[in-house]
């Protein structure tokens, strides 16, 4: 079987955000949504391994794919994606890049979500004086209303995703989207490796968002 390589260069990437813009995943009606709950900005740190089968990126290429996605879910605007593993110094398709992600998103303020913001708080303090450095502005969690918004993941040829795209939705499904705090509802990726068709790509997850103020 001829495996089929495709390579997604880091120039094609620089304009992907210009074609977005108008083609974001599908969102579900506000009016269809459950009641707002009261919610926090929670941050975390998490590092994707990519690894692909039939789509191959640039680290670059990578990087603005994974960013548009992200802002696409409703990231909290100045989160940070840097690509790591990269060894092909003309910024050519990588075997195995990876991405260090500093994101925060919406989260159900719990007993449990506050106490854990409280507790990473008061780490981060202790190891501020225990290094003799003043310890770093905390973070806002000031508790906001939210709503539950539906995203629809489906491949088109000039959409967000593309079909080649496959291997990376369902390993940011599993990598970022779930610990993110998102919720699974439809679950029918069609990924085949070194096969590339239409209509692979079936994903919807549920996140929170801010409730625009009025």
């Amino acid at each position: 079987m001829k495996v089929l390589r495709l390579t997604v260069l880091a120039a094609l990437a620089v304009l992907a955000p210009l074609a977005v813009a108008a083609q974001l995943p599908e969102t579900g009606s506000a009016a269809d949504a459950p009641a707002p709950v009261m919610a926090v900005w929670v941050e975390q740190k998490i590092h994707f391994p990519y690894m692909a089968f039939t789509a191959y990126y640039s680290c670059d290429g990578l990087k603005t794919k994974v960013t548009s996605i992200l802002e696409a879910i409703g990231a909290r605007p100045g989160f940070k994606v840097t690509a790591r593993g990269c060894l092909n110094p003309r910024r050519g398709a990588e075997e195995m890049p990876g991405l260090d992600i500093v994101v925060a998103m919406p989260r159900a303020a719990t007993p449990e979500v506050l106490a854990q913001l409280a507790r990473d708080a008061s780490q981060r303090e202790l190891a501020a004086k225990a290094a003799g450095k003043s310890a770093p502005a905390a973070e806002a969690t000031a508790e906001f209303p939210a709503r539950t918004r539906r995203i629809d993941f489906r491949d088109s040829p000039t959409g967000l995703v593309q079909p080649g795209d496959c291997e990376l939705v369902e390993q940011l499904r599993d990598w970022v989207f779930v610990p993110l705090g998102a919720k699974v509802v439809v679950n029918r990726m069609g990924c085949v490796p070194h096969t590339l068709n239409n209509g692979i790509i079936v994903l919807s997850i549920e996140v929170l968002e801010p409730v625009p103020r009025t």
